[in-house]
C-alpha cells in the first residue's frame, strides 16, 4: 500500500512539475529560515545554561534613591559581600569589578585586553568554569595572580601547557598565571583573564569598609543552599539595607536612600534596567518578532501548500473516485493525501536543511554568531525538524485530504465537468492572510529603516565627524603628564584642526556624584552626571554655549572652581540665570568654599537617543587618562593618522597606540538596531517571494481554468489588456484588503517598537501607502505575468481545450 501511494505521489510531482517545484521551493525556503531564526532564538535563550548551578546563582543589585530620582546600579557597595557571607540561606558569595583596558607585556610582545576582572576565589565556587590547569580553590589567593581563558593563553604563550607559572608585566604589577580555564561562552560574564582581587583589596579595618557603603564598584554574586530560597534572601538584604545601609547614609547626612535587589542568573541578559553592567544586555523583543518572524514564513509556506494543492484537486478527481469504487473509503483517502503532504515536507525539509549549510556563513556574519552544522546532531534540533514535518505536513494536508475524500465518485465519474477545485472563498482568505503578513513585514522594514536614517542623522549636539580618538592608558603617568607636549606636536600638522584630551566621550557611561548646589539660601543635594575634559573639548566638540562662557587657561581659578552645566541641568534645578550659583562636589580638586557656575551649554547627547539628555555638569582636569582626541582634516587622513602615530610612537613607545573614529564608536550603540534592519529586511524579502510563489501558481490556475473563455473573449474583440486587466483585478482586490487588515497591526507593534527611543519618528501615512504600493506593484507584476501569457495564446487552440 506504501509503494502505491509513493508511487502515485513521484507520478504527480512529475505531471505537474511547476506546481510541485513552488510547493517545495517555498516550503523549503520557509523551513530554511524557520530552522536560521531558531538557531539564533535557542542561542540567545541559552545564556548561563552552562553552569550547573544556574538556577541557585543570583546578583545582588542596588538602587539608589536621591531627590526623588532613582538610579539602578548592576554594581554594589564592597561591604556587601562579607555582609551578606553572614546569612545562613547563602552557601558562597564572590565579588569582582572590571580592571578596564590593559596593556600586557610577555618578553618583547605587547597586547591590549579589555575583558578583565578582579576577582576572589570564591568566583570558581559559584561559576564552574571548566579548569585546564591550576587548581580552582586557590588559583586566585595569592596577590598578583592571574587565571587566563584558554584563548587568552594560546594567543600570548601559543597554548595553556606553556603558561602556567609564567609572568606577565602590566603598567602597575606583574602577574604569575596560575590557572587556564575554558570559556564556554554565552554568559554575561565576558573575561578573558582573571586578576586576583587581593592584590588591590589593601588589609582595612571593619570601620574602614563600613565607610564605603556608598562606594558602587564591585559585582556581587550569590550561591544559595537551595534555589527556591529567593524570597528569603530577599528579605534578608532588605534587613541589612534597612538595620545598615540607610542609617550609615543618614549618619553621613546624605539625604539618599538605597535599596537591594535579587536578580535571577538566567534574568540578567535581558534586563536592562542596571546601569554600569558587565556587557551590553540583549533585547528580548528582538526574540520575540523573530519567533513571530519564523512563525509567519512557515505559515506562508503552508498556505501555498494548502491553497495549491485544494486549488488542483480537481485534476485527481477521477482518481479519487476510482479508489472509492475499487473498495478505498475515506480513511483511507485522508492517510493518502496526508502521507502525501508529509512527505512533500520531508522533501522540502531536506532542501531546506541543505540550503541552511549553504546559508550559514552569511547569517554568522549578520546576527554575530558562531553556529555549525555541528547542530544538525542535537537532540533539540532534530524534534523542531520533526515537529516542523509533522506540522505543516499534517496541517497543510489536511484541508486538500478531507475536502478531495469528499468526492461523491458517482458524479465524479459520470459526469463530463469536474469539481472546481476547492472553495474559491477559502483561498481567497488565505491570500489575504499571506499578504497580510508580507504587508507587516514590509511595514516594519520601512519604520526601522526610517528610524536608523532618524537616529544617524539627528542633531547631537556636537559634531562627530573626523574625530580621530587615541586611548590614553590609565597607568602611566608619565604619558599622562606629556599629554600638552603631545598636544602641541600634533597641531604641527596643518590636517590636524584641534586636540583635545578628556577623561570621557559620548557614548560612553558617564560617572555620576553627589553635588551640593544652591537653592534659595542654602545649599541643597543633588546627583548628577558628570565627565571631565580639558580646555579645548567644547570647541572641538563643536558644543554651543548658551551663556557664560569655556574654561580658559587665562582663570587659574577654573580647575579648582569652575563648573560648567548643560541646559537640562539648569533646567532640573530651577535656575533661570546659572552663571555665579554656587556648587559644591564630591570630586577632590573641587575643594574650600565650592565653585561656580562658570557656562551653560546646549543641550547634546551624551548618549544614546534612546534616552533623553539628562542633567549633565563638566569639570576641568586639564591632563587625565582616557582619551585624546583630534579633529582631522578628511583630506590626505591617511597620510594625517601615519603622522600622528608616528607622534605618539615617539613619545610612547610601551603601549600600542590604538584608536577609532568617534562617529563610529557612536553608531555602535545602534548595533543591535541596525543588525534587526538587516535580519528582518532579509526575512522581510523572502515573505514576499513565498506569497509570490503561491500567488504564480495560483494565477497560472486561474488562467488555466479560464482558458476557454479567455479564447471567445479574444474572438469577441476583448483586447490583451483587457485580459490581463480581467485576470489581474481579482487579486488585486485581494491585496487591497490585506492592506486595510494588515496596517492597524502593523501600527500598533511597530509603536511598541518605537517605544525603546526617546527620540522617534511619526508613523506617518506615507509609510502604510509605501507599503501597500509595493506589495500591490509585487502581486500584480507576478499575476500579470500570468496573465498575459494567457492573453497571448492563439484564442482557436484556448476555445477547443477541454
Amino acid at each position: 500500500m506504501f509503494s502505491n501511494y509513493l508511487t502515485v505521489m513521484l507520478r504527480n510531482l512529475v505531471r505537474n512539475k511547476v506546481y510541485s517545484a513552488i510547493n517545495i521551493v517555498g516550503l523549503a525556503i520557509g523551513v530554511a529560515s524557520c530552522i536560521l531564526i531558531f538557531l539564533y532564538v535557542q542561542d540567545e535563550l541559552s545564556y548561563e545554561n552552562h553552569f550547573s548551578n544556574k538556577n541557585r546563582i543570583v546578583r545582588l543589585v542596588g538602587e539608589v534613591v536621591f531627590e526623588g530620582h532613582k538610579d539602578q546600579f548592576a554594581v554594589t557597595p564592597p561591604p556587601l559581600a562579607p555582609a551578606t557571607r553572614e546569612f545562613s540561606d547563602i552557601e558562597a558569595v564572590t565579588q569582582f569589578h572590571n580592571a578596564g583596558k590593559q596593556t600586557i607585556w610577555y618578553n618583547d610582545r605587547t597586547f591590549s585586553e579589555e575583558d578583565l576582572l578582579f576577582a576572589d576565589s570564591a568566583f570558581f565556587q559559584i561559576f564552574d568554569y571548566e579548569l585546564l590547569a591550576g587548581n580552582p580553590a586557590t588559583a586566585l589567593d595569592a596577590p598578583r595572580t592571574i587565571v587566563l581563558t584558554e584563548a587568552l593563553a594560546e594567543k600570548i604563550f601559543g597554548g595553556y601547557e606553556q603558561a602556567m607559572g609564567e609572568t606577565l608585566k602590566f603598567s602597575r604589577d606583574s602577574y604569575t598565571v596560575t590557572g587556564v580555564y575554558r570559556d564556554p561562552g554565552h554568559s554575561h560574564i565576558k573575561a578573558s583573564g582573571l586578576l586576583s582581587r587581593a592584590t588591590i583589596d589593601a588589609p582595612t579595618s571593619a570601620e574602614e569598609r563600613n565607610n564605603q557603603w556608598f562606594n558602587m564598584n564591585s559585582y556581587t554574586y550569590v550561591l544559595l543552599r537551595h534555589e527556591d530560597q529567593v524570597p528569603a534572601l530577599q528579605k534578608q538584604v532588605d534587613a541589612l539595607a534597612a538595620n545598615r545601609i540607610n542609617p550609615w547614609i543618614k549618619e553621613n547626612q546624605l539625604n539618599a536612600h538605597m535599596n537591594l535587589f535579587v536578580q535571577p542568573l538566567q534574568d540578567i541578559h535581558f534586563d536592562k534596567r542596571f546601569n554600569h553592567d558587565l556587557t551590553p544586555q540583549g533585547n528580548i523583543s528582538y526574540v520575540y518578532i523573530f519567533g513571530a518572524v519564523a512563525v509567519f514564513l512557515l505559515l506562508i509556506a503552508s498556505i501555498n501548500y494548502m491553497n495549491l494543492a485544494t486549488a488542483r484537486s480537481a485534476k485527481r478527481a477521477k482518481e479519487v473516485g476510482l479508489r472509492k469504487v475499487v473498495g478505498a473509503d475515506r480513511s483511507q483517502i485522508i492517510r493518502q493525501f496526508l502521507g502525501e503532504s508529509v512527505m512533500l515536507t520531508l522533501i522540502a525539509v531536506l532542501l531546506a536543511l541543505a540550503l541552511v549549510q549553504i546559508f550559514i556563513p552569511s547569517f554568522n556574519n549578520l546576527t554575530e554568531k558562531n553556529f555549525t552544522s555541528y547542530f544538525f546532531l542535537q537532540w533539540q534540533f532534530l524534534g523542531v525538524l520533526l515537529a516542523i514535518i509533522l506540522l505543516v505536513g499534517v496541517v497543510a494536508g489536511s484541508y486538500p485530504a478531507f475536502f478531495l475524500s469528499g468526492f461523491n465518485p458517482a458524479d465524479v465519474l459520470k459526469s463530463d465537468k469536474q469539481p472546481k477545485g476547492g472553495s474559491a472563498t477559502l483561498r481567497q482568505a488565505l491570500v489575504v492572510v499571506q499578504f497580510s503578513i508580507s504587508l507587516i513585514m514590509i511595514i516594519g522594514t520601512i519604520v526601522v529603516f526610517a528610524q536608523m536614517h532618524f537616529l544617524k542623522n539627528s542633531e547631537l549636539g556636537f559634531s562627530k565627524e573626523q574625530v580621530m580618538v587615541i586611548d590614553v592608558p590609565g597607568g602611566d603617568s608619565t604619558l599622562v603628564q606629556r599629554l600638552p607636549i603631545i598636544k602641541q606636536k600634533l597641531l604641527q600638522n596643518p590636517n590636524v584642526l584641534q586636540v583635545s584630551n578628556s577623561y570621557s566621550i559620548p557614548a560612553e557611561t558617564t560617572s555620576r556624584t553627589l553635588m551640593l548646589v544652591e537653592q534659595g539660601d542654602k545649599m541643597v543635594e543633588k546627583t548628577i552626571d558628570i565627565i571631565a575634559v580639558d580646555y579645548d573639548f567644547i570647541p572641538l566638540m563643536g558644543i554651543e554655549l548658551q551663556a557664560g562662557r569655556n574654561f580658559s587657561r587665562d582663570m587659574k581659578t577654573d580647575q579648582r572652581e569652575g563648573i560648567i552645566i548643560n541646559e537640562a541641568a539648569a533646567k532640573w534645578l530651577g535656575w533661570s540665570d546659572s552663571i555665579g550659583k554656587k556648587v559644591k562636589t564630591g570630586e577632590e580638586s573641587v575643594t574650600g568654599a565650592g565653585a561656580r557656575i562658570i557656562g551653560v551649554v546646549k543641550d547634546f547627547h551624551i548618549s544614546s537617543l534612546h534616552t533623553d539628555v539628562q542633567p549633565l555638569a563638566i569639570r576641568l582636569i586639564p591632563q587625565s587618562p582616557g582619551y585624546l582626541m583630534a579633529r582631522i582634516s578628511p583630506e590626505n587622513q591617511a597620510s594625517t593618522i601615519s603622522f600622528v602615530e608616528e607622534q605618539w610612537r615617539m613619545f610612547d613607545q610601551k603601549h600600542p597606540m590604538e584608536y577609532f573614529f568617534m562617529d563610529e564608536f557612536f553608531d555602535r550603540q545602534y548595533q543591535a538596531e541596525e543588525k534587526m534592519l538587516t535580519v528582518f529586511g532579509y526575512f522581510a524579502g523572502l515573505t514576499i517571494l513565498i506569497a509570490c510563489l503561491g500567488l504564480f501558481g495560483l494565477a497560472s490556475f486561474t488562467a488555466e481554468q479560464r482558458t476557454k473563455e479567455i479564447g471567445i473573449r479574444k474572438v469577441l474583440g476583448s483586447s490583451t489588456g483587457n485580459i490581463v486587466l480581467l485576470l489581474s483585478k481579482d487579486f488585486a482586490a485581494l491585496v487591497l484588503i490585506a492592506i486595510v487588515l494588515a496596517s492597524p497591526v502593523a501600527w500598533y507593534g511597530m509603536s511598541q517598537w518605537l517605544q525603546d527611543f526617546a527620540y522617534r519618528i511619526d508613523l506617518s501615512w506615507w509609510i502604510f501607502a509605501l507599503a501597500g504600493t509595493l506589495a500591490l506593484v509585487i502581486a500584480l507584476a507576478t499575476v500579470s505575468f500570468q496573465a498575459v501569457k494567457a492573453a497571448l495564446l492563439d484564442p482557436v487552440k484556448a476555445i477547443r481545450t477541454q
